[in-house]
């Protein structure tokens, strides 16, 4: 599948995965950061920005997702890069890292880990947040977001600090979220679909962030018993979607996360 994708930067190779009904631009703060001494590569998933749609057959769960990445690899002759991914894209990240096909993943605030309560109040909030925003025009969704006590009212269930991203970046990003690709309602009604990785084949890391109230960093629990050998760390001051609260920290994790490893 032929995914969009932005290139930026030089050295070993790593792919940045955003989360549900997000977009590639969403790292926008953080590439930079890591072109220094990466080569970048942010992608939209299938049925998000502008990248192709999900066949109508799609039931809802990750493993096509995690084709479609595998797919646009071996396209774009990335031989296991590394993978970087948030939410979903973070769930995607680890089941990359499950089938060895990555040098190494990094999560942030993944998804998947939640109770059957966890499940339900994620699915909550997406599916509120859309009924919510859908009806509101574009321009009159940008001048309520200039607003800072709007803003930390629409944003604060994702970002631990709204108030500092531009208005009219969180429009476009919120887009996914008002007028959202065919998969989203599939997605949402097949949670229950989204199955945990119960190991990985190579060195993984988990940022989750202190103030996710998405997906509340208890979470990380079930992620410790799951896959008892990756490198979980709490992101101070950083909510659901950390490449905007605090981009010098994501940053600093991936770098660290995807520094060439000692052969035996």
């Amino acid at each position: 599948m032929d995914l969009a994708h932005t290139r930026t930067g030089a050295g070993e190779p790593v792919l940045l995965l955003h989360g549900i009904t997000h977009r590639r631009q969403g790292w926008d703060l953080v590439a930079p950061l890591l072109a220094r001494e990466r080569e970048v590569w942010a992608v939209d998933l299938p049925d998000h920005g502008e990248s192709p749609d999900l066949p109508p057959e799609y039931t809802g769960d990750i493993g096509p997702l995690a084709d479609a990445i595998e797919a646009f690899c071996r396209t774009q002759g990335l031989d296991r890069p590394h993978v970087v991914g948030n939410s979903l894209g973070g769930l995607v990240a680890l089941e990359l890292a499950a089938r060895g096909t990555v040098r190494s993943a990094t999560a942030l605030s993944p998804a998947g880990f939640w109770s059957r309560a966890g499940r339900l109040w994620a699915r909550g909030v997406l599916g509120g947040a859309h009924a919510l925003l859908a009806p509101i025009p574009s321009a009159r969704l940008r001048r309520m977001l200039a607003t800072p006590v709007l803003r930390t009212a629409l944003l604060g269930l994702l970002l631990a600090h709204p108030s500092r991203m531009d208005p009219d970046q969180i429009t476009a990003d919120l887009y996914g979220l008002s007028h959202p690709r065919s998969s989203f309602r599939t997605m949402l009604a097949h949670l229950d679909t989204w199955t945990i990785p119960q190991r990985a084949a190579v060195p993984t890391t988990v940022g989750w962030g202190a103030r996710d109230l998405l997906l509340p960093r208890g979470q990380s629990k079930r992620l410790r018993r799951a896959l008892p050998d990756a490198a979980v760390y709490v992101l101070p001051g950083c909510g659901h979607v950390p490449m905007g609260d605090d981009p010098a920290l994501v940053a600093d994790l991936v770098l660290a996360a995807t520094r060439p490893r000692p052969t035996a």
